[in-house]
């Protein structure tokens, strides 16, 4: 109980200071929060109160996936910062954190994600991390070299994907 109650006061202590300092700063902007990429439900719970959006980067096949860690921001409006699904048909050797079996059903996986964002109530945005795949030898800092944008990394398009993109458009 004292590890769970000093848990929410640097959660709480956290995201006052920072929603304080923004709105000293930056008043009438939104605070989108931390961007959680996992989570404790207590910390989720307590950004709630005190953000105006409650930020996830949710890797999977769908966000419902991850419906332990959305429940938690209540009713606060959501983003989703980042999502990617990469296949090794084409383009580069990793398929990043969520595989798929080939373009056409990265674009239907695609589709069916933000789909399930749209038919969110408390959805207002979600954004696919990245636009052009990194070098061969890896990005700088991480080596990631993922097949998972919309571009490879010769400037080709990859059609499946951003034909998905336009018609949800």
């Amino acid at each position: 109980e004292d590890l769970t109650n000093f848990n929410i006061r640097v959660a709480e202590t956290y995201f006052t200071t920072i929603r304080d300092v923004i709105r000293a700063l930056a008043p009438n902007h939104l605070y989108l929060c931390c961007r959680f990429a996992w989570a404790n439900p207590q910390v989720v719970a307590v950004s709630a109160r005190i953000c105006d959006v409650v930020s996830f980067n949710i890797y999977n096949e769908s966000p419902k996936g991850k419906a332990e860690l959305t429940k938690h921001a209540a009713a606060k409006p959501w983003i989703i910062g980042e999502f990617h699904f990469g296949a090794l048909d084409r383009g580069m050797f990793h398929t990043g954190l969520v595989a798929v079996k080939d373009q056409a059903e990265r674009a239907a996986t695609y589709t069916r994600y933000v789909t399930d964002c749209l038919e969110s109530p408390n959805f207002v945005g979600c954004h696919w991390f990245q636009y052009i795949d990194s070098p061969v030898t890896g990005r700088t800092l991480d080596g990631s070299h993922d097949q998972i944008c919309f571009l490879d990394n010769s400037d080709t398009p990859y059609p499946e994907i951003i034909a998905a993109s336009r018609k949800l458009g």
